[in-house]
């Protein structure tokens, strides 16, 4: 009961969108539609830097790293066995989908690439410093950061395996609810061309 009562917190937590409650604190946008994703990277490109970086703090650190430090360290799942070894999994299933799809942005929302920054690290550090660094390594090579992102999370994959079997489940999680994010993005669409530009550079043209 603890760890449902956890993940219905945690769940709510992510569903907060700060780029939105920014938008609508200074009112800079007051029509935003919502047919694009908006996160730190929006805010820090057409609003403010300083924003732009305690947005994306907000989002990879208090709803990405925390949650799942707390889990780690603060509560006691000894209970739940024989699923223990697995509830960092279900954790960060409920933090992304909290986040790309927010009960309170009618089940819309971001990227969730800051979440996911933060909440691997609290997974795995080791496994998240080789993440960020093939991000690193592609984004320096190809300067598009939507392949960058899809690229390295396929292949920290491949790496996770090395480690162990739940930790691989957390980047498939990954891998798959990021291409569902940009498949459906904030506003469907049925044309195949624009289905594989948000695939492969997270953008529709």
């Amino acid at each position: 009961m603890e760890y449902v009562i956890f993940l219905i917190i945690v769940f709510f937590l992510s569903s907060l969108n700060f780029s939105n409650i920014y938008l609508n604190k200074i009112n800079k946008d007051p029509s935003q539609s919502w047919t694009t994703h908006i996160g730190s990277s929006y805010i820090w490109k057409y609003h403010s830097k300083i924003a732009g970086i305690v947005i994306f703090f907000g989002d990879s650190v208090l709803k990405g790293l925390l949650p799942i430090f707390i889990a780690k360290f603060m509560l006691d799942f000894s209970q739940l066995d024989p699923i223990n070894e697995y509830y960092l999994m279900l954790i960060l299933f409920t933090q992304i989908i909290g986040n790309n799809w927010s009960i309170f942005m009618r089940f819309k929302g971001g990227r969730g690439m800051a979440i996911i920054i933060g909440s691997l690290l609290g997974i795995n550090v080791t496994m998240a410093i080789i993440l960020y660094s093939l991000y690193l390594i592609i984004y320096l090579k190809i300067k598009d950061g939507g392949p960058a992102w899809i690229i390295s999370i396929g292949i920290s994959c491949i790496f996770s395996l090395f480690f162990s079997t739940p930790l691989f489940f957390c980047y498939l999680i990954c891998l798959f609810l990021v291409i569902l994010k940009r498949i459906t993005g904030n506003l469907l669409s049925n044309n195949y061309k624009i289905i594989i530009n948000r695939i492969v550079f997270d953008r529709d043209i």
